[in-house]
C-alpha cells in the first residue's frame, strides 16, 4: 500500500513539472517570438516610442522646501547640572 501512494505522489509530480516546463516554454517562446520582432524593427531604422502613460510631468520642486532653516536652535541644556527636583511635595 506504501509503494503504491508513493508512486501515485512520483506520477503526479511528474505530471506537474512537465506541465510547468511545458507553460514556461511556451511563453518562453512567444516572448522570444516577440523580441526578435522588436531587433528586425530596430535594425529597419524604426524607434520605440514610449507608452503615453510613461510621459509625465515632473512635479513641481518647491525651493523654499529644499532650503536650509534661517532660524537658531536653542541652546543645549547641560545635562549634569539637571537632576531630580530636590523640592517636590
Amino acid at each position: 500500500m506504501f509503494t503504491l501512494t508513493l508512486c501515485a505522489l512520483f506520477a503526479l509530480v511528474t505530471v506537474a513539472t512537465a506541465l510547468t516546463l511545458v507553460d514556461c516554454w511556451i511563453r518562453g517562446r512567444f516572448i522570444f517570438e516577440a523580441l526578435q520582432q522588436e531587433r528586425a524593427l530596430l535594425d529597419a531604422g524604426f524607434v520605440p516610442m514610449a507608452a503615453a502613460v510613461e510621459h509625465r510631468p515632473r512635479k513641481r520642486v518647491r525651493y523654499d522646501a529644499l532650503a536650509v532653516p534661517s532660524r537658531v536652535s536653542a541652546p543645549r541644556l547641560n545635562r549634569a547640572s539637571t537632576g531630580p527636583a530636590r523640592d517636590a511635595a
